[in-house]
């Protein structure tokens, strides 16, 4: 319906052009919905931006506008009214409502979906997690909504490659492999210390004593601790990032690519012969965006709209993790997206501007780059903040909270706010079965409607699209009203990378079909209006599948 506001809005402007012989008139469209019904059941502020380029007053103009309207207005309006300074309020017509209803089922599965990206080749890269301990809940969230976005943007059109960037270089990992091989060593009955920032989880415990069953007691008698640690570090590494994947998998999420930053920054050689990392250095050097000072190499990124500078290479000659990125998002370009999004905690704000700045020193542009930013995650049980795990020992796995929960609860509750709020995660909530808990909400209209279905068929009965006018009724037409907006709401998520508003509509529209269920008869005496009833919720049905589809979240049948 908003396209055929925005089609005959349009069409008026360009009538008015033609009259007032001024040809630049033209005005994105943007079509609203009034919180108040007395105001109609659409409304666009046109009048108002085309008021300026007309010298004109916002009323007036919007007096034009509705004079001007083609006559197929006719056929969807039935009172157009103009409010406040110039706002034009539409009020459809509940026959063309109906008549659109057709479209939800001649679309079905695609329904929602557009071509608003227009092929563009996006890389979205989340989670990137060290493989040095198991995903924790607000790693959760980070790939829930990385997921949902990537969800989101391939049904509006866009071609998406999801990433994992595994942060297997540096202190961290080295950490790691001393760590484990410290509880190695425990286990032969050798005093061993683990380091002072060291991995203490009794994961790391069950690591060693997975290395002793298959080594023995080989790696004590290694001539070379170094590499005995080494040979800790990289089992390790492989058996943390498998149990990632696993996690992953678990919760319905899954990578087209995994990019080792050992293997492609510090290892692998580009045409010049240098690794990633020494490239983009000397690159940075020859762009005069590196300066040397007490014995470091810094990045001047005060010169490229960053509030201060960063150190690239430490003084003792190691470079930092922020060279490391640079060459990673440079590699990134070079592989040709259209566009790049990054999901990242919210603790990682300070890194956006000077992130942006090297790609400028580097010549690129930096609006390809965007940064969606998650903040962080409660769990709460009875009001009471639950912090701690069993296993990983300072923090509640991701695992732990699906095998409490579930992946469809999980997912749900992670994407209930903006993920520019903190989130208090409710596992009491999470775990009822009842209209308090939203995911079951939904997932109960679902079923509920499944089961309307099966007993409309025992009736021999099934939806009919013939007698579609029998559908009057004031919560009939604002249920369809509301599958309407459905395809803007996904079209308005894509282009805000904002999954939280795909969950909200979903919440709205099974409130509004539980409440008309529960005052209207679905499976009647009066075989064409049960049709027509069928046919309403049946589109109901198409959508909540549709919209818990992109979310990554079941839609059973039975409940």
């Amino acid at each position: 319906m908003k396209e055929d506001i925005q089609r005959v809005v349009l069409e008026s402007v360009e009538n008015i052009g033609k009259k007032i012989n001024l040809t630049d008139l033209a005005v994105e469209i943007e079509v609203g919905v009034p919180k108040r019904k007395e105001f109609g059941d659409f409304s666009i502020n046109t009048a108002m931006i085309l008021a300026k380029k007309m010298g004109e007053n916002p009323r007036r103009v919007a007096e034009l506008i509705i004079e001007n309207l083609p006559p197929e207005s006719e056929r969807l309006f039935k009172k157009v009214d103009i409010a406040g300074a110039g706002f034009i309020n539409f009020f459809v017509r509940e026959n063309a409502m109906v008549d659109k209803l057709t479209e939800v089922q001649r679309l079905g599965e695609s329904y929602g979906a557009s071509d608003i990206g227009g092929g563009k080749k996006v890389l979205i890269e989340f989670v990137s997690a060290n493989p040095t301990g198991f995903l924790h809940i607000g790693h959760a969230r980070n790939a829930v909504v990385g997921d949902v976005v990537s969800n989101i943007l391939s049904a509006s059109g866009y071609d998406v490659t999801k990433e994992f960037y595994i942060n297997d270089a540096g202190r961290q990992m080295d950490l790691l492999g001393e760590s484990v091989y410290a509880r190695y060593r425990e286990l032969f009955g050798i005093e061993s210390e683990i380091p002072e920032d060291g991995y203490k989880g009794d994961y790391v415990k069950e690591i060693a004593a997975a290395i002793m069953t298959e080594k023995g007691d080989e790696l004590l008698s290694s001539d070379n601790a170094a590499d005995a640690v080494e040979y800790c570090r990289e089992y390790a590494e492989a058996t943390l990032l498998g149990s990632i994947k696993e996690d992953l998998a678990e919760a319905r999420i899954h990578f087209d690519e995994w990019y080792s930053e050992r293997k492609e920054i510090h290892a692998l050689s580009t045409p010049g012969g240098r690794t990633r990392l020494e490239h983009i250095k000397e690159l940075l050097r020859e762009k005069g965006a590196l300066e040397e000072r007490e014995g470091a190499l810094w990045f001047m990124a005060t010169r490229y709209g960053d509030p201060q500078d960063w150190v690239m290479i430490k003084s003792d000659g190691s470079p930092t993790y922020f060279l490391a990125d640079i060459a990673y998002h440079a590699d990134k370009y070079e592989r040709e997206y259209d566009s790049m999004i990054n999901v990242w905690g919210a603790d990682h704000h300070g890194h956006v501007s000077r992130l942006a700045a090297a790609l400028r020193a580097l010549g690129y542009d930096d609006s390809v780059f965007t940064v969606i930013l998650i903040q962080f995650v409660r769990l709460m049980r009875n009001g009471v903040e639950v912090a701690m795990s069993k296993r990983a020992g300072s923090y509640v796995t991701m695992r732990e909270v699906i095998t409490e929960v579930g992946p469809d609860v999980m997912r749900f509750f992670l994407l209930m706010r903006s993920s520019e709020s903190h989130l208090d995660f409710d596992l009491e909530l999470a775990q009822k079965e009842s209209s308090e808990n939203p995911v079951f909400y939904i997932q109960y209209a679902y079923a509920r409607i499944a089961s309307i279905f099966r007993k409309a068929e025992g009736e021999g009965l099934d939806a009919s699209g013939e007698s579609l006018g029998l559908l009057t009724e004031p919560d009939e037409i604002a249920l369809i009203k509301k599958l309407l907006l459905y395809p803007e709401v996904v079209a308005d998520s894509a282009e805000t990378l904002s999954p939280h508003k795909v969950a909200y509509f979903l919440q709205e529209l099974a409130a509004d079909f539980h409440s008309y269920y529960n005052k209207h008869r679905v499976v009647d005496e009066n075989r064409a209006l049960s049709g027509a009833r069928l046919y309403l919720i049946k589109s109901v049905r198409t959508v909540l599948s549709n919209g818990l589809g992109l979310l990554g979240i079941s839609a059973p049948d039975r409940m």
